[in-house]
């Protein structure tokens, strides 16, 4: 998936939500604390959205920051018994918001429960806020170190560990390091990507 298509569905996303919400363009920027003229421009694919606009309008909204950006789930394919996601096609699909890099390998498995998604973490600055949600997650850190914010614990989860925790408590992720982080990430309960905060 090229950057066009994925700004463009994440334009379209955001409009689908705006809708719902009964709120005109202008309604929900105000809300947001931005331009109409930024929305519009997110809105039909032409303008990328930093981590602080999209808190703002996932506030506005009373949404999950994530299911904004989406889970960016495979395309549609015919229901089999198994998924299989080579490393080579990594970079076919890829949704990109601030440090972080989501790469879906979801198969269009029938009953599936499990959202696996595959995370690469560049070096953070700033965290986000945490935020609690629906559904329980579980990671596995394949490279680096991560760290957890759960309520009020700080956990550092380095390559070969993992952590498993339900997804209503608060909680956020970061990188401290000066190193790229990536692990598998696994969501039940909730088809958003693995990146849920409130403050």
């Amino acid at each position: 998936m090229n950057a066009d298509t994925t700004l463009s569905e994440i334009g379209e996303r955001l409009r689908e939500f705006r809708k719902s919400a009964g709120l005109s363009l202008r309604e929900l920027a105000a809300k947001a604390d931005m331009s109409a003229s930024f929305l519009s421009l997110v809105e039909r694919g032409e303008s990328s959205l930093s981590l602080t606009s999209l808190f703002g309008i996932a506030r506005a909204l009373d949404i999950d920051p994530a299911e904004v950006v989406g889970g960016g789930h495979a395309p549609t394919q015919p229901s089999a018994e198994y998924g299989l996601w080579r490393n080579a096609n990594r970079g076919d699909r890829r949704t990109v918001v601030g440090e972080r890099e989501y790469f879906p390998f979801t198969a269009e498995v029938p009953e599936a429960r499990a959202d696996p998604i595959f995370v690469r973490i560049h070096p953070t600055t700033v965290a986000t806020p945490t935020l609690g949600h629906d559904g329980e997650e579980a990671a596995v850190v394949i490279a680096g170190t991560i760290t957890f914010r759960i309520r009020d614990d700080v956990v550092d989860v380095s390559a070969g560990d993992a952590i498993h925790f339900n997804s209503r408590i608060p909680h956020t992720i970061m990188n401290r390091t000066d190193q790229v982080a990536e692990a598998i990430w696994f969501s039940i309960g909730s088809s958003v990507v693995p990146y849920r905060a409130s403050s």
